[in-house]
This record gives C-alpha cells, structure tokens and sequence, in this order.
C-alpha cells in the first residue's frame, strides 16, 4: 500500500505538478504578449503576469520538495531493509539459509 501511495507522490512531483506550473508559466507569457495602449490594462496586466509567474514557480518548488521527500523515504527504507537482513543473518544458525 505504502509504495503505491508513494508512486503517487513521485507521479505528482514529476509529472503532475511540473504540468500544472507549466500552464501557469505559459499563461503569464501569453497575457504578456497581450498588446494594450491603457494604462491601467497594461499595469493590471503587469500585475497578473507577476501572480502567475509566482504561482508557477511556488508550484515547481512544491514538485521539487515532494521529489525530495519521495527520494529521502527510499533512502531510508532501503537502510531500514538492509538492517533487518543484518539483523536476520545474525539471528540465523551457522550455514542457515533465510
């Protein structure tokens, strides 16, 4: 159960979230690209654009971070997994196999 929900994880680090700041980036350049001659328009628009440049980078620091505990929970399992053959080795009579 544990290593599907961490599938899922690593699914929404990688793949999930670097999308979803990837429609933030875009739509920041495209509203960029927005011509207007108002003042008002073009500094709301400068506004926006800042928002969801934020939002995209805020969302790519949350994919890295959820990558990051994925990477450091497979670290540790895997010291986890290695103790506890350690452990059944050293528990195993001469010549016994596991």
């Amino acid at each position: 159960m544990l290593d599907v929900e961490l599938v899922e994880l690593w699914r929404a680090g990688r793949v999930q979230l670097p999308a979803l700041a990837g429609i933030y980036s875009r739509a920041a350049q495209e509203l960029a690209l927005v011509p207007h001659d108002d003042a008002e328009w073009t500094a709301l628009r400068r506004q926006l654009v800042s928002v969801l440049a934020a939002a995209a980078s805020q969302i790519d620091e949350a994919a890295n971070g959820v990558t990051t505990a994925v990477a450091g929970y497979e670290q540790a399992d895997e010291a986890a997994a290695r103790e506890l053959r350690r452990r059944l080795d050293a528990e195993l009579p001469d010549g016994a196999k596991r």
